[in-house]
């Protein structure tokens, strides 16, 4: 499972190049884009066809998660922190009025909001968060089915960031976990003898923008080349 995230930049024409990964069969493209508002993610989506939205996630929006219908969350480590505990059966949510005048019922969160409320999986077909030693994954509460691990290896979007995680993956609670950081055509290979489910893309897919879509298939070829292997 290949996943790409956004980089954290303005990238020119930057809907057409999404649309184009997910054409290409990325299985899922993370929209996280840091002190980017809400009306700049409405942006972007409304500018990529909505036929690809069961294959997006977004960060920390889980209104608009809601409300476009895409796969799911991603949720940042300062989202994490503030959710309320999970209530089997007593999920939080609120009306949708104060956005969109609808009356729907959303998870209770987003922009204004005191603290994030933790929605059931059903909600959405994915959940994740990123962790960043291999003890956290069965530390992580298990709402969240895809775990990024991060660092793998040296960093290609963050200079001097070295990988720092080794060994193979024991334990993963029956989640999936990508590796996250420095990872490419070079190394990709090495990831499934320690029993990661993936890798989540970043400085090698906006390293060069336009080779984007070149980048990601090469990358993808090597994995499912070594599925057969």
């Amino acid at each position: 499972m290949i996943w790409i995230i956004t980089s954290p930049e303005r990238i020119y024409e930057e809907a057409s190049v999404v649309s184009a990964l997910l054409a290409a069969g990325a299985s899922r493209v993370l929209l996280r884009k840091p002190g980017w508002s809400t009306q700049q993610y409405v942006g972007l989506l409304e500018a990529i066809p909505s036929e690809y939205y069961n294959r997006l996630l977004i960060r920390d929006e889980p209104l608009l998660a809601y409300r476009y219908k895409l796969a799911g969350v991603h949720w940042s480590g300062a989202a994490r922190r503030l959710m309320q505990p999970f209530i089997s059966g007593g999920d939080a949510m609120l009306t949708e009025r104060e956005n969109t005048g609808t009356g729907k019922a959303v998870p209770a969160t987003g922009p204004g909001k005191q603290q994030h409320r933790y929605t059931s999986p059903e909600n959405f077909k994915e959940n994740s968060t990123g962790i960043h030693s291999i003890e956290e994954i069965t530390l992580t509460d298990t709402r969240f089915r895809t775990l990024l691990l991060s660092p793998v290896f040296n960093s290609i979007s963050k200079p001097g960031y070295h990988g720092r995680l080794e060994g193979v993956l024991t334990k993963k609670d029956n989640r999936q976990v990508l590796a996250l950081g420095g990872v490419d055509h070079t190394n990709i290979h090495l990831l499934k003898t320690r029993q990661f489910d993936g890798a989540a893309l970043l400085g090698a897919i906006w390293k060069t923008p336009a080779q984007a879509v070149e980048n990601y298939c090469r990358i993808q070829q090597i994995w499912n080349r070594n599925d057969l292997m």
